[in-house]
């Protein structure tokens, strides 16, 4: 393990950069990383996506708060967290992710470990439960509409987000930056918008909130809902935390932050240990290890999981205090241009390659429905249905 420090540190680094950028991924960079692969090694290179996964998801939470810019994962938080950090309580709103980020992890790792012990056939209870998983899904979209304060809008983003998804993804052939393409467009523009007419954050209250007992009750059903999807392809920390409150009546937005970063760490670490227990990795990291056949024990995997949480953990806290303390010095609104630009060229670079007009035309359809999704109040989970309709209609086999 000590000879692998480097690597481990080198991407936790790595991720910490990835992690407050908008717009970049950690899928985004695997294709490129894989050309270290032969220079790093088979070990090294594992701990080097290690430590890139896990700072990556940390640090997110800083321009998901700050700036209102989420990826997949942060989208049902960035809304309430940017409107604590509005309020003054952006530093909490950060920690508190951080918190819950930390448990979920700890909280993974025992229930993996107590998995173990009972010698459950995931494989052939993962096959045998494929052929629910489509109407699961189905079910998952009516209760979110059900349940919705605001319906027609709400079925009206979940059915042009999962038109979009069924085209890119399932009539025609997609490619590897996408999913990054309206992922930009959906989950970060449209906030981006919402931040143009304000110059400044309100002054911030920057102390270490208060460790409450209840957090505990909220990072296990975190991780529990992190471990469930495993099971359930296309569903995003969003839609998971969002049925987890409303199972446990968890309306605290401090309990909701807990949660909502248990629930993110422990679907990456469950990611990766998927390829034990069902053959099948559910992100791109958890692929890349798949595919390059990269060989590791249990042992050197938490034991890379502990150290980059704990670095990830300390680095959230010091430099969102940090970006606090500092960004009043520069204009939100033209923050907010820059990174609309940024994410934009972006997109123009990964979309270069070929099929540069389709992936614009993506573009700028992901945009209008993120910006009606928020124009609307509805749930930004919602438009996870560009997952979720190709999903449905490829188990169908439609």
């Amino acid at each position: 393990m000590i000879n692998n420090l480097f690597f481990l540190i080198f991407g936790t680094i790595t991720g910490t950069i990835t992690g407050l950028l908008p717009g970049i991924h950690p899928n985004t960079l695997i294709p490129i990383s894989i050309i270290l692969y032969p220079y790093f090694g088979s070990s090294n290179y594992f701990s080097f996506l290690i430590g890139l996964l896990i700072s990556h998801y940390f640090l997110n939470y800083i321009p998901s708060a700050f700036i209102g810019v989420p990826d997949d994962e942060s989208a049902v938080a960035a809304v309430p967290m940017h409107n604590l950090t509005i309020l003054g309580r952006g530093y909490e709103a950060v920690v508190l992710a951080g918190f819950g980020a930390f448990f979920g992890i700890i909280f993974s790792i025992f229930l993996f470990l107590i998995i173990s012990t009972v010698n459950i056939d995931f494989y052939t209870f993962y096959s045998n439960f494929k052929p629910v998983i489509p109407y699961i899904l189905i079910l998952f979209v009516v209760i979110s509409i059900i349940f919705s304060k605001n319906r027609v809008w709400t079925f009206l983003i979940i059915l042009f987000s999962g038109l979009l998804g069924t085209i890119v993804f399932y009539k025609n052939p997609s490619f590897d930056y996408s999913l990054t393409v309206i992922f930009t467009g959906m989950f970060g523009i449209p906030l981006l918008f919402e931040n143009l007419n304000n110059n400044e954050l309100k002054s911030q209250f920057i102390s270490f909130p208060e460790l409450k007992f209840s957090y505990l009750k909220s990072a296990v059903f975190g991780t529990f809902g992190g471990f469930l999807r495993i099971f359930i392809p296309a569903t995003g920390g969003a839609q998971i935390n969002y049925f987890l409150s409303k199972l446990i009546k968890e309306e605290n937005i401090e309990n909701f932050m807990i949660s909502q970063g248990s629930i993110t760490l422990s679907n990456e670490l469950f990611s990766i240990l998927a390829l034990m227990m069902i053959g099948t990795g559910r992100s791109g990291i958890s692929e890349a290890i798949r595919t390059l056949k990269i060989e590791y024990n249990q042992s050197e995997l938490f034991s890379s999981v502990l150290i980059a949480t704990g670095i990830s953990f300390l680095s959230l806290t010091v430099i969102s205090k940090y970006f606090l303390q500092n960004i009043n010095r520069f204009d939100y609104g033209l923050v907010s241009k820059v990174l609309i630009v940024f994410c934009t060229i972006l997109v123009l670079i990964l979309s270069f390659k070929a099929y540069l007009m389709y992936h614009i035309v993506i573009y700028l359809i992901s945009i209008s429905i993120g910006v009606l999704c928020v124009k609307n109040r509805v749930n930004l989970s919602n438009m996870m249905g560009v997952l979720i309709f190709p999903t449905i209609l490829y188990f169908l086999k439609i």
